[in-house]
């Protein structure tokens, strides 16, 4: 197994794998390359084969994930593991705390990860039908003075992956009552080539009122000014946030499993 340099093979890799099949992998080479780092190892001369793992780093839990080309029937991650034990430097003794691993659907059968604890199915929605937006909403971009408001929302909802960077790194709408925000809605990658909604969410005190919908309608205006390809995350058994997505025009193209475990 070796380890990724910038500029040291991305682009031959990448060209073997589909964005859609290793979604946040190709996000983590392609937008996030400062913050990941990326494991590969390819099979010996007459063998076929490449696995390709990631770690992003800034987290609030140690995140991971990979792709397995088709042709590898079973994959042990824990060599994995401990190479990024070692590149990162994480001390913490094993097995002490939480870290997911997200894979395609249809390659977990062939993994190996060590003190699984929950499983769940997170489906990846691309916008294909565009003609679904509700009329522009009363949301209002977030600015810096909105930071440590938008903060106390992520906790009140619970968002798995938060980075409050990300509120004046990419742009962000909210939707405010009087001074407090009741509704936040974002990016997590913001690019020509493509771009992923993310940071959405409703206080729990005023779900029920269709601002969940409003606030999608419109970052999804933004998104679509600055990309033909727009995608979102959301877990499967989240049917709320599923309803509103289907009704703006995002069908699912991949299935993932955000795999919790002990690391």
């Amino acid at each position: 197994m070796m380890v990724w340099e910038k500029g040291g093979g991305q682009d031959g890799w990448l060209g073997k794998i589909s964005r859609e099949e290793a979604y946040i992998l190709h996000g983590n080479l392609c937008v996030r390359p400062e913050r990941s780092l990326i494991l590969v190892e390819e099979h010996a001369e007459g063998e076929s084969g490449l696995v390709i793992g990631s770690y992003l780093k800034g987290m609030p839990f140690h995140a991971f994930t990979i792709h397995v080309d088709e042709e590898i029937e079973y994959y042990d991650v824990r060599e994995m593991l401990e190479r990024v034990r070692v590149e990162v430097g994480i001390s913490s003794p094993p097995q002490s705390t939480k870290a997911v691993f997200t894979v395609a659907e249809r390659h977990l059968p062939k993994l190996l990860i060590p003190h699984v604890q929950s499983k769940r199915t997170m489906l990846l929605k691309k916008w294909t039908q565009k003609d679904q937006l509700l009329p522009q909403g009363n949301s209002r971009p977030v600015t810096r003075d909105d930071i440590e408001a938008m903060r106390g929302l992520a906790r009140q909802i619970g968002m798995v992956s938060f980075r409050a960077d990300e509120l004046l790194g990419m742009p962000h709408l909210g939707i405010f009552d009087g001074a407090e925000p009741i509704a936040l809605a974002g990016f997590h990658i913001y690019s020509e080539d493509y771009v992923e909604i993310g940071n959405i969410g409703v206080a729990p005190a005023c779900q029920g009122r269709g601002l969940g919908v409003q606030i999608t309608s419109d970052i999804c205006r933004i998104a679509a000014a600055k990309s033909a390809n727009v995608y979102l995350c959301v877990f499967a058994d989240n049917l709320p946030a599923r309803r509103i997505y289907e009704k703006l025009g995002f069908q699912t193209v991949e299935r993932y499993t955000f795999v919790d475990f002990l690391f």
